[in-house]
């Protein structure tokens, strides 16, 4: 398998996996709609963690694995993002019928 297409395969398990946290704690929290950023933070927060410490506070090849895990975190990021618009969208068509 080529290097990028492993990548993309462990961003899209791992993003599927958010997205399913993702939807159950919209489920769980009906009125609240905040909640379900809640891993959109906390990817937000480890992608910043890493990139800085990649950046400033890492030695040899130290740095390198910070920033990819940083991509990776990043890739998911984008992911939960998406699927959080998308609930927002779905919530209030529903809630508009």
């Amino acid at each position: 398998m080529a290097v990028g297409f492993r990548i993309a395969l462990i961003i899209g398990v791992m993003g599927v996996l958010v997205a399913v946290l993702q939807i159950v704690i919209w489920r769980m929290s009906r009125g609240k709609a905040f909640f379900k950023y809640i891993p959109t933070i906390v990817l937000f927060i480890i992608v910043v963690v890493c990139i800085v410490k990649s950046i400033w506070f890492s030695t040899g090849m130290e740095d390198l694995a910070y920033f990819i895990t940083a991509l990776l975190a990043a890739g998911v990021l984008a992911v939960s993002i998406v699927t959080g618009i998308i609930i927002d969208i779905i919530s209030s068509k529903s809630r508009s019928h």
